[in-house]
């Protein structure tokens, strides 16, 4: 049995709501039934009394609440224990834009600063990002948005301005066959939109500040990027601020838990966070 259904039994026990529980696991709802329904097959049993407006626990479900209470620890710390037996490692996680920003620096920080410990690294979603921290499967996270949650340490690492840039054949006109559209996030999308509303489609849209310099490189045409961005273009490209994006920036979080138990793993995350 998958020691996460008892986690979400323990949970729903806990909030006596199915959505709630999904909220607080990064799952969605039919997730959360689903896995209640395989846990009352494996028992054998009705493990909660589903009201309207009301979730209360069977007697089977009192039951087996301390039992998968205990399960659930007795498993995450032999988990924790094998793990630090076994090697020193440290596990970092990013959302596709903030790896782009922050994990090749941070990868060489660690490597440099740290040579005994491996380092493993991966691109996320957000919902996967938050999970895998939660589960403690993430050690170090990297975001361009927020985590809301009273178990998650963040503070903003990197902090850019953005503007709207041409890149290549200059022209008098805005046209949106000329856009890459790069997801900054509904609040840059909202300013550029109510100052160029032509630009409400695009020829390319993607969450990769790489793969929109690489399109401009070869093709040009017109982005909202990083008021820094010229490092990142070679010499011979041209490239003409058209108009900044007021009170817009890019900024890139770092997530980690608040209680960190594993020895090492907090001067770590200091060091990571002062070398940015």
């Amino acid at each position: 049995m998958d020691i996460r259904f008892l986690t979400t039994f323990i949970e729903v026990a806990k909030t006596r709501h199915f959505g709630k529980a999904a909220e607080n696991l990064y799952l969605t709802q039919s997730a959360v039934s689903a896995r209640i329904k395989l846990l009352e097959e494996y028992f054998h049993t009705t493990l909660f009394i589903r009201q309207r407006n009301s979730i209360q626990l069977t007697q089977s479900g009192e039951k087996l609440l301390p039992y998968a209470k205990q399960l659930c620890a007795t498993l995450n710390e032999a988990k924790q224990e094998l793990q630090i037996q076994s090697s020193e490692y440290v596990v970092c996680g990013a959302t596709q834009l903030a790896s782009e920003m922050l994990l090749p620096k941070t990868l060489s920080h660690l490597h440099n600063t740290y040579p005994d410990w491996s380092v493993k690294a991966e691109v996320l979603t957000l919902d996967s990002l938050s999970r895998q921290l939660h589960e403690r499967v993430t050690d170090i996270a990297f975001s361009t948005e927020p985590l809301k949650s009273e178990e998650v340490n963040s503070e903003v690492l990197l902090e850019r301005e953005l503007a709207l840039y041409r890149v290549g054949v200059q022209k008098d006109s805005l046209d949106a066959a000329d856009f890459v559209a790069i997801d900054w996030g509904a609040k840059a999308r909202d300013v550029l939109l109510t100052s160029f509303p032509q630009l409400r489609d695009a020829k390319l849209r993607t969450n990769s500040l790489t793969l929109a310099l690489n399109n401009l490189q070869s093709e040009g045409g017109i982005a909202v990027l990083p008021t820094d961005v010229e490092k990142q273009l070679s010499a011979s490209v041209s490239i003409t601020q058209i108009a900044a994006l007021d009170n817009v920036s890019l900024k890139v979080f770092i997530h980690t838990m608040k209680q960190v138990r594993r020895v090492g793993l907090p001067e770590i995350i200091a060091s990571v966070s002062q070398n940015n």
